[in-house]
């Protein structure tokens, strides 16, 4: 299995390197137009088309016409997709593996024809120099922006057969592990409320200054802040999975956002929140963590994960999203709606699972749980007895 990871330096920025990331963003919009006006369909005609014409036009090395293409490309299949007319707003670039070389912190790129090679250095802490000095990773493609450079290094990773399975159930202010274990999500929320609020505060000081109204709306602080708060939480759960031997069974969200648009009687404040929901962002940093450290993922459906009692299997499809914590009308257990979903997220999961035999210490523990069935009490009925787990389930 190939696990990629992308790892940012920082670099300081010169009259060079600016002019490099200005005339990358140049030839992305010269080509998004050439692919709009003639019609263009696919990367590799548009990277035949623009070839010659760019290097002629920009004296540029061979490599950039290939990556200007699939930067243009992918730009014009993201805004179709939004009816948008497509346009590279942001400076930067993108070179393939093959292009540029890296001696240790030292980037060389090139850039004019019949010119030297544009030199980079890089700065780098601990962990950077970890990425640097690990001579089995492989460099793949290397992007500048204006302040960083992120190189995508790979490796091949032989993922473990886990003992167990985590399903992992995720709501706007927590994310509920099967084994119990919660994760605090609300700095999210926080961090969100936080920038909503200036940034209603400013737009009321100052209504008609459209220059100062861009300058802080495109301010990046709170992004970077979530992201760096989502990155440390999701590090936690593969390394505990990872400790823990378990795979990884996380929900597939579809829809969220088109079940809370405007006019569905929910307050704006609600669907500011939801829209503003990074979950996909948090599963995928979840997904590359875990494929770095060869911990198995999967994803499941959602449905009915909240409604259907882990115990019965009966669906309760009267519960109401407020109910946190319900009660079986079939066996009479009583269920936190978050700890339920997530113990029906690792039930749906197909990866498979050492036997519980060969499992040190496991063997005793499951004889006890055969002997002694699990009982819940509850309101109105004294004590509900509630069905064992297969051997089949115990030993996936």
């Amino acid at each position: 299995m190939k696990a990629i990871k992308a790892v940012s330096f920082a670099y300081t920025q010169t009259a060079a390197t600016r002019e490099l990331l200005e005339t990358f963003r140049m030839m992305v919009n010269h080509a998004i137009h050439v692919c709009l006006d003639e019609n263009i369909k696919g990367r590799l005609r548009l990277r035949d088309r623009i070839y010659r014409e760019f290097r002629e036009r920009y004296q540029v090395s061979s490599a950039y016409p290939y990556s200007v293409a699939e930067v243009a490309w992918s730009i014009v299949k993201k805004h179709k997709r939004w009816h948008r007319r497509p346009h590279a707003k942001r400076l930067m670039m993108k070179l393939d593996a093959q292009v540029y070389s890296l001696d240790y912190a030292i980037l060389s790129l090139p850039f004019r024809t019949g010119q030297p090679r544009l030199l980079v250095p890089l700065h780098y802490g601990d962990y950077q120099r970890s990425f640097l000095m690990e001579s089995s990773l492989k460099r793949g493609s290397v992007t500048i922006t204006e302040t960083r450079v992120a190189i995508a290094f790979s490796k091949e990773v032989e993922p473990f057969q886990p003992k167990s399975l985590l399903g992992i159930d995720l709501n706007e202010k927590s994310a509920v592990c099967s084994d119990g274990a919660r994760i605090n999500l609300s700095e999210v929320a926080r961090l969100h409320t936080l920038y909503g609020v200036r940034r209603s505060s400013f737009y009321a000081r100052h209504p008609h200054d459209r220059r100062l109204k861009k300058k802080f709306a495109g301010s990046r602080r709170e992004k970077e802040r979530v992201k760096q708060f989502l990155q440390k939480e999701a590090k936690r759960i593969v390394e505990k999975a990872r400790r823990e031997s378990n795979g990884i069974i996380l929900e597939r969200l579809k829809g969220i956002r088109c079940a809370h648009r405007k006019g569905n009687g929910e307050g704006a404040n609600r669907r500011r929140r939801i829209a503003l929901w990074p979950f996909r962002q948090f599963q995928g940093y979840i997904e590359y963590k875990a494929r770095w450290q060869g911990v198995p993922t999967e994803y499941v459906g959602a449905a009915y994960t909240s409604q259907t009692c882990h115990h019965c299997r009966f669906v309760n499809r009267k519960l109401k999203l407020t109910d946190r914590e319900w009660q079986c009308p079939a066996c009479g257990a009583i269920l936190d709606r978050d700890l339920n979903a997530a113990i029906n997220i690792e039930r749906r999961g197909t990866i498979r699972c050492l036997p519980i035999m060969v499992q040190a210490g496991a063997r005793d523990k499951y004889e006890a749980m055969k002997q002694e069935p699990r009982r819940q009490e509850t309101a109105g009925n004294p004590v509900a007895e509630v069905p064992k787990l297969s051997l089949r389930r115990m030993e996936r």
